[in-house]
């Protein structure tokens, strides 16, 4: 059932337009400060939205205007212009089972999420007043300037929008601090607003500049205004956010606006050039394609829900918006991403065998999706955008260029070195002093980029002559035997005869 309202003086019900509006401002009945003549009753009625009949007729106080809903569905609360009250409905049994009164003219009113609280726009107040639903009582009033009028919460429960046409503005509340944290400027006439599913998106009809204005509920700022309204008076949008309808009592319309719930990707280089897939509804007839101030290109509707294109190039964070003959639809996110840069390659060598672990630093590093060592790609794991480590494939003795790519570009990263493993074939000589000082030769290959020697467990000093010569000096030592150990980045090798302290 869907309730509806007759105001009980011309037998009809009220146009929430610009006839009502400019005639409440000459005094008559309904207005602010202007009671109904005596005599004269006003009541909900209640229809069958299957059947479109009226099933129940529900009195309440003169000039019902504002109406909302209890999120279980059990509870109506009517804010009723002309008398000052908000009487509460059983739905079950269309009966009032409680009334507030001295509400000061209440208009628009909402129920937070957890159905406790019941916000009321009370114009003559200047003011909107917080109801404890369970006790039925005032328990907040929140000053927010002259002639609030439309009033939501956002589905959150954390902020409340007041819509105040006498200045044009919009009173940001925080719901748990009973406070104004903001005020939304620029408006004419703002009226009945409605807010996105997820809360990010507020959609203001601005009665007087024929507009919808889109704004981002984090910043306040406008992202889009969409013309072509004539006088727009109330915006509401389906439950899962993709249509918005607007009425409009200049030409006594309601508009469908063209949405979009997706774009596949949402990200692409700055040069432009990503092919994206626009998902929503109403978009057959697109004529253009936003991304930011740019047209897109190659623009293919595919269906009244699909749309292919081509991105233009662009930076930083732009609003992507479709142009349809139904109008300009709100915009979505898209991240232009700046080409990465590699700074660093740690370490910078490994063995032919792969499973080094190295790590990568530079900047715009978060999109990577590969890291090429040569013409083998593997995935990385990123840490932040300036760092990510991967582990190095397997690969040929030599070096192979290394390369980033992120959906922003591809990075040159350097040189990565596949080193093989050492060989040691002899140690010239094979002995020598306890007291150590020994000058030995290690004969072999794959020894030019050996990182240490040892004699037993003791570090040797050493220097590498040539791939297959090392010449290291023996360290001192107990008497006996010992192995002599290379080791590289391509592994270790020891020497098939020991090395003898005397």
């Amino acid at each position: 059932m869907s309730p509806s309202f007759s105001d009980g003086w011309s037998g009809r019900a009220p146009t929430l337009g610009a006839g009502a509006h400019s005639s409440a401002r000459r005094g008559r009945p309904g207005g602010p400060g202007v009671r109904p003549p005596p005599g004269r009753s006003s009541a909900v009625s209640v229809l069958s939205t299957v059947t479109k009949a009226v099933t129940a007729t529900i009195p309440v106080a003169a000039g019902p205007w504002g109406a909302a809903v209890s999120p279980d569905g059990r509870r109506l609360y009517v804010a009723s212009l002309g008398a000052g009250t908000v009487s509460t409905i059983d739905t079950a049994t269309n009966a009032v089972i409680g009334t507030v009164e001295d509400m000061g003219h209440p208009v628009e009113l909402a129920v937070t999420p957890d159905g406790a609280r019941l916000f009321v726009a009370c114009q003559s107040l200047n003011a909107v007043r917080v109801i404890d639903t369970a006790g039925n009582t005032v328990t907040e009033e929140i000053p927010v300037g002259m002639g609030p009028r439309s009033l939501l919460i956002t589905p959150d429960g954390s902020r409340a929008y007041v819509g105040k046409e006498a200045v044009n503005t919009i009173s940001v509340i925080d719901t748990a601090a009973y406070a104004v944290i903001d005020e939304l400027t620029g408006f004419h006439f703002p009226r009945s607003s409605a807010v996105t599913p997820d809360g990010r998106r507020l959609f203001v009809p601005d009665y007087g500049g024929n507009t919808v204005d889109v704004l981002d509920t984090a910043t306040g700022t406008v992202l889009a205004s969409l013309p072509g309204f004539s006088l727009p008076f109330a915006v509401a949008l389906t439950k899962d956010g993709l249509l918005a309808y607007v009425s409009c009592n200049g030409d006594s319309t309601v508009t469908v606006l063209a949405g979009l719930t997706g774009l596949h990707p949402y990200q692409g280089p700055t040069g432009g050039g990503t092919r994206v897939t626009l998902l929503g509804s109403h978009l057959t007839g697109a004529s253009a394609v936003h991304f930011g101030p740019r047209l897109a290109t190659e623009v293919v509707v595919v269906s009244d829900h699909e749309i292919t294109l081509v991105t233009p190039a662009g930076h930083g964070v732009v609003d992507v918006t479709v142009t349809t003959p139904g109008g300009t639809s709100a915009p979505m996110p898209f991240y232009y991403l700046p080409p990465p840069r590699v700074t660093g390659l740690f370490p910078a060598s490994g063995p032919v065998t792969g499973g080094t672990a190295v790590t990568l630093t530079g900047t715009a590093l978060a999109t990577a999706r590969t890291v090429g060592f040569g013409g083998t790609a593997v995935t990385p794991v990123v840490l932040s955008d300036s760092v990510l480590t991967v582990t190095a494939p397997p690969g040929p003795a030599g070096g192979v260029p290394v390369t980033v790519t992120t959906i922003g570009g591809i990075a040159d990263g350097g040189t990565y070195t596949y080193v093989g493993p050492p060989v040691l074939n002899a140690l010239v000589p094979a002995a020598g002093s306890r007291a150590g000082g020994t000058v030995v030769a290690l004969v072999g290959s794959g020894l030019a980029q050996t990182t240490g020697v040892l004699f037993g467990t003791t570090p040797a000093a050493f220097t590498a002559v040539s791939d297959s010569l090392l010449q290291a000096v023996a360290p001192a030592h107990a008497p006996g035997a010992v192995p002599v150990t290379v080791t590289s980045a391509g592994g270790s090798a020891t020497a098939p005869q020991p090395y003898t302290y005397t």
